[in-house]
């Protein structure tokens, strides 16, 4: 059987044929078709953070988890107060990721998060993010505008990311938050050319990484090779169970 990869699911309201702005469970396809192409099978998890015993109930079910993108996380979480550029909080899914991302580090159960998953990622270690990145860097480098990619090579300075991206790569990028403070017991494992922080990595736990660039989105190169280790390192953990 493949392994069962969980894919966090966006909590927002959506249209669709003649359904018109209605709440609803979703994730972008490009997670979905990453994880087939690895070897993998997709499973959504919708946030439930009000249903008794969520994320153990999920993680049982599960090999492997992808934490994706999406709203910023509320500046709370880590102690902060909200900049005039974040999103407005989206609770319910911090709660529910941040259940998953803590369930699944203390299962050692194979972890990825991208760009949001990867400040979660942050957060839960007890790091803190830069809520605007512009007010430091040149922030088109990271997020050109809304709904469009942004392009930058990585230099990969360690960790799982060493085997699997090039130094130099280069990313999809459309993000305008990025880390403050890194969390304790992480490695920075990536930079972009300004500093900022892209890769992050647990190195006492089996498979724990987060980037801040969406490897679903860029196919060979900083993508595939991501997704192959996650589902291979997810295999590995199945037949352990069993």
């Amino acid at each position: 059987m493949r392994p069962r990869i969980g894919i966090t699911a966006y909590w927002r309201d959506a249209s669709w044929g003649p359904w018109t702005s209605l709440p609803a469970c979703l994730a972008p396809q490009a997670y979905v078709t990453s994880i087939v192409a690895a070897g993998g099978f997709p499973l959504l998890i919708p946030p439930l953070p009000d249903v008794a015993g969520f994320a153990d109930e999920a993680l049982a079910s599960l090999d492997g988890l992808v934490l994706v993108g999406g709203d910023d996380v509320d500046p709370s979480a880590y102690g902060a107060t909200p900049h005039e550029r974040t999103d407005p909080p989206n609770l319910r899914r911090d709660a529910a990721e941040l259940a998953l991302l803590r369930g699944a580090v203390d299962r050692d159960l194979p972890l990825l998060g991208i760009c949001r998953g990867f400040q979660l990622l942050n957060i839960a270690f007890g790091g803190t993010l830069d809520q605007h990145l512009d007010d430091r860097v040149d922030g088109l480098v990271h997020r050109v505008e809304l709904g469009e990619w942004s392009n930058h090579p990585v230099a990969v300075v360690g960790g799982r990311l060493q085997a699997l991206v090039p130094t130099g790569t280069m990313i999809h990028s459309h993000h305008h938050q990025g880390i403050e403070s890194v969390g304790e017991g992480l490695a920075v494992t990536a930079l972009a050319p300004d500093g900022t922080v892209e890769g992050l990595e647990d190195p006492s736990r089996a498979f724990c990484v987060g980037v801040l660039w969406h490897p679903e989105e860029a196919g060979e190169g900083s993508g595939a090779p991501v997704f192959s280790a996650l589902v291979a390192e997810a295999a590995a953990y199945a037949a352990r169970r069993t």
